[in-house]
């Protein structure tokens, strides 16, 4: 990869080095949270789901230690990125924002014209402490949660980042796909169509070849995040990183795979999928808050080797119905990439994307404009459903106007209220790109979708007939903030 251009904003970056200084950092502002004596079986899933699906943004990030039956210092950590704040400390953006779509329109902005530092290959790190390979392969050495009462089994795979190689090109690609282990020497790798991942798998079974991969189960949140997240065409995860880090990261060479491994990794399971060779996988809570799959076929991986720290610590993500972590990292970063687009289609004005959690991921998405001229709102709606960044498994998307916040549910809905009408304000999309975890998807994996034009009509806003707003003015409010700064006013 080249210095391709991705926004760099002064003097941001990643201030931290791996988990486990993430960690600390996130203990130092109070949103870690220590459980012990937990156990594996559904009970770390279902505390992390009481705790966080009714937080909107604010859960702690929760690390399981002394887990029964496991050695002493094997720990799990779910929901590292269920917070907005552990979000930006990820990104390397400013811990506060007045508004959500404000943390959107920071991480566009670095994403503009970043520098692309591509990992720096090293003999050694922490991640080559313990070699397991032969009689000693196990991954379920290792705390490996069942995260929900009716899944099927055990996930040791759900925020993680799976390494392909594409075998055209040998560039590599950080995916974020689950794991079921089936025993101490398989597991298994689901892969939507259309994913990264899916497609170099194709590619090698397609020509009668094996297909490598390199799981990391514990690692940096940085990397779990852009493996989840939807990136510019051609842009490595690896290389991205190195950008919003400032420098490097660093990595070792796979004993197995070959593949770039970051030095600082937890565990890696290093395997092989064969053609043909396939086992029932699922059902899985999976991200819509919803069972998904009863029971499918899918290819499996062979575990070669198993690379893991001293006191390794395994990466979860919670799965369950909204709000939850998936929903709130996979918002935030496809909804910098639709601003993305929408800016790259020349379209002006945009003011504030937010994919609201309750949808999740880019299921509800909501644009903020100044409308600059007929139809400018319609434009708006097409391309950010039909973008990178909000292709996939799209359902509603709405624009408002300026003076709507994005990011604040109750005055999207108040514009939905008062400034659409059902014959003229909408439009449908048919047979988009789905996902199977939706429990309405069509045959053949298509969707439809709904576009919501809840702007006030152009013609009104230019003529200036639309009734005013009901609202104090913001020279007002500053005057009373500065008069009654004793009250609590909620935060704008």
């Amino acid at each position: 990869m080249d210095d391709t251009s991705v926004s760099s904003l002064s003097n941001d970056q990643v201030s931290y080095r791996g988990l486990r200084e993430w960690i600390e950092t996130v203990d130092g502002l109070g949103e870690l949270l220590r459980v012990n004596n937990a156990s594996w079986d559904a009970e770390m899933g279902s505390i992390t789901q009481m705790l966080t699906e009714k937080s909107r943004g604010n859960a702690p990030a929760i690390l399981f230690d002394n887990v029964p039956g496991y050695e002493e210092g094997y720990r799990t950590l779910y929901g590292s990125l269920s917070s907005v704040k552990r979000v930006a400390l990820t990104l390397g953006l400013p811990l506060e924002h007045e508004r959500k779509a404000d943390i959107v329109q920071r991480y566009y902005d670095r994403m503009q014209n970043m520098k692309l530092i591509p990992p720096e290959m090293v003999d050694t790190g922490p991640v080559l402490e313990n070699i397991l390979t032969g009689d000693s392969i196990n991954v379920l050495k290792f705390p490996v949660p069942r995260h929900h009462e009716q899944d099927k089994a055990r996930y040791i795979g759900t925020a993680n980042c799976v390494i392909s190689q594409d075998p055209d090109d040998g560039s590599y690609n950080l995916g974020t796909y689950r794991n079921q282990v089936y025993d101490a020497k398989t597991i298994g790798c689901q892969i939507t169509e259309g994913k990264h991942g899916r497609i170099h798998r194709d590619k090698y079974f397609e020509r009668g070849e094996e297909c490598k991969f390199a799981i990391l189960v514990g690692m940096d949140p940085l990397l779990y995040m852009l493996s989840a997240s939807p990136l510019p065409e051609d842009v490595s995860e690896l290389d991205f990183a190195g950008g919003l880090r400032g420098e490097a990261i660093r990595c070792v060479k796979g004993p197995y795979t070959g593949f770039p491994i970051p030095a600082d990794a937890e565990i890696v399971i290093e395997g092989v999928a064969r053609p043909g060779k396939v086992k029932e996988e699922g059902p899985f809570g999976e991200w819509m808050g919803y069972y998904s799959d009863d029971s499918v076929p899918r290819p499996y991986v062979e575990v070669k080797t198993i690379l893991h720290r001293n006191d390794p610590i395994i990466t979860c993500a919670p799965q369950h119905k909204p709000v939850d972590e998936t929903g709130l990292l996979k918002g935030i970063a496809g909804s910098a990439e639709i601003w993305r687009a929408l800016e790259a289609c020349g379209l002006p004005d945009i003011l504030g994307v937010w994919n609201h959690e309750g949808g999740p991921a880019t299921r509800f998405t909501a644009i903020q404009i100044k409308q600059r001229y007929p139809g400018h709102s319609r434009n708006v709606l097409h391309v950010a459903s039909n973008c990178q960044g909000g292709a996939y498994a799209g359902k509603w998307t709405v624009v408002v106007d300026e003076d709507i916040d994005a990011g604040d549910l109750d005055q999207v809905l108040w514009a939905m209220s008062t400034r659409f009408d059902p014959d003229t304000d909408v439009d449908i999309i048919k047979k988009a790109w789905a996902s199977k975890r939706d429990p309405l998807y069509l045959p053949g994996n298509f969707n439809n979708r709904i576009l919501i034009d809840a702007c006030i009509p152009y013609d009104q806003l230019l003529k200036g007939v639309f009734p005013p707003v009901v609202d104090v003015s913001n020279k007002l409010r500053k005057q009373i903030r500065e008069k009654f700064s004793h009250l609590p006013f909620p935060q704008d």
